[in-house]
């Protein structure tokens, strides 16, 4: 499976401290060079924990990776930054099963030019789907994001539905099992 993550999944992961997660999830993840200067050279010396962390797995599960193309012109179409746009450019270069990412407007971007993609929440979800995370364990998780948002940029509601989705998940493999 080939997956390729923008900043926010990654720093909000590191932030948490469970990376751990997306290594479980996905094996390996693929980032640009945009994103490793946002997220670890801008977050060390911002001297950001999750900066560290993040900086320890780059390669072993964390790779950097270069799309061939230029992302300038998918930044002035959709009106995102270039960590998004490289990230896009390399999931559609390299036709990764999927992008990691939140910004509302680069997901929209990954959508229109047929990218699947997946944020954070999305991630903990199938965490929990695929028993990696109980429900117990998750929403506490969601939780802290819930109640950060200024520091996860998460509106709140989303979380809550999230969370009330989960529990229903959850209770459905109950049933089921």
């Amino acid at each position: 499976m080939i997956v390729i993550s923008d900043s926010t999944p990654l720093i909000h992961f590191g932030t948490i401290k469970r990376l751990d997660l997306l290594r479980s999830m996905y094996g390996q993840i693929s980032i640009t060079g945009a994103v490793h200067r946002e997220v670890v050279t801008e977050g060390i010396a911002l001297g950001k924990m999750d900066a560290f962390l993040i900086e320890k797995e780059i390669g072993d599960w964390i790779e950097v990776v270069n799309p061939k193309g230029y992302a300038g012109e998918i930044c002035s179409q959709y009106r995102i930054h270039i960590g998004e746009a490289e990230s896009i450019l390399l999931a559609r270069e390299l036709d990764a099963d999927l992008l990691l990412i939140n910004e509302r407007d680069g997901r929209q971007a990954a959508k229109n030019i047929g990218i699947k993609v997946k944020g954070t929440i999305g991630v903990i979800s199938d965490c929990v789907g695929e028993h990696l995370l109980t429900i117990g364990e998750a929403a506490p998780i969601l939780y802290v994001f819930r109640d950060n948002p200024s520091e996860f940029w998460i509106d709140p509601k989303i979380i809550d539905m999230a969370v009330r989705r989960i529990r229903d998940l959850s209770k459905g493999h109950d049933e089921g099992d």
